[in-house]
């Protein structure tokens, strides 16, 4: 795997994701028109999806993105993480509509997606950790 083929964005956010313990790919996943994704990871119809927000001003759009796509791609399952840095300074009624959308799109697809957002911190990454686990035995 080489940092060469990540944007410079995602090789910054790749500390939080070796954190997680999640084989994530070395590259971002394109979801066809709507978007990338800063990290993911793919077994069988299961993908797993981290969007860091570091300068995201409307970090909804990286929750809102997926959405058309688990519409086009029936067979997938898709858990989507959002860490925010505490470095991001998107208004709080933007964070706000990540966490709405999120259950929103929890509602919508009840078996196929879930959703965990986070503020980053190291000492938290125990707890980042089992509930990521825990939002995964719900999904599989």
């Amino acid at each position: 795997r080489s940092l060469f083929s990540m944007a410079k964005v995602t090789a910054e956010n790749l500390f939080i994701a070796k954190r997680l313990g999640i084989d994530f790919e070395a590259s971002e996943l394109k979801l066809d028109k709507w978007g990338n994704v800063d990290f993911y990871c793919q077994t069988g119809n299961l993908m797993i999806l981290l969007e860091v927000e570091k300068g995201q001003k409307h970090p909804c759009t990286n929750v809102i993105k997926v959405w058309p796509y688990l519409e086009e791609n029936p067979e997938l399952k898709i858990f989507l993480i959002q860490i925010v840095r505490q470095e991001n300074k998107a208004p709080k009624n933007r964070i706000a509509l990540c966490k709405y959308m999120g259950k929103k799109m929890e509602s919508e697809f009840p078996n196929r997606f879930k959703y965990l957002f986070r503020n980053w911190h190291d000492d938290l990454i125990d707890d980042i950790r089992s509930t990521v686990a825990e939002k995964l035995t719900e999904l599989t």
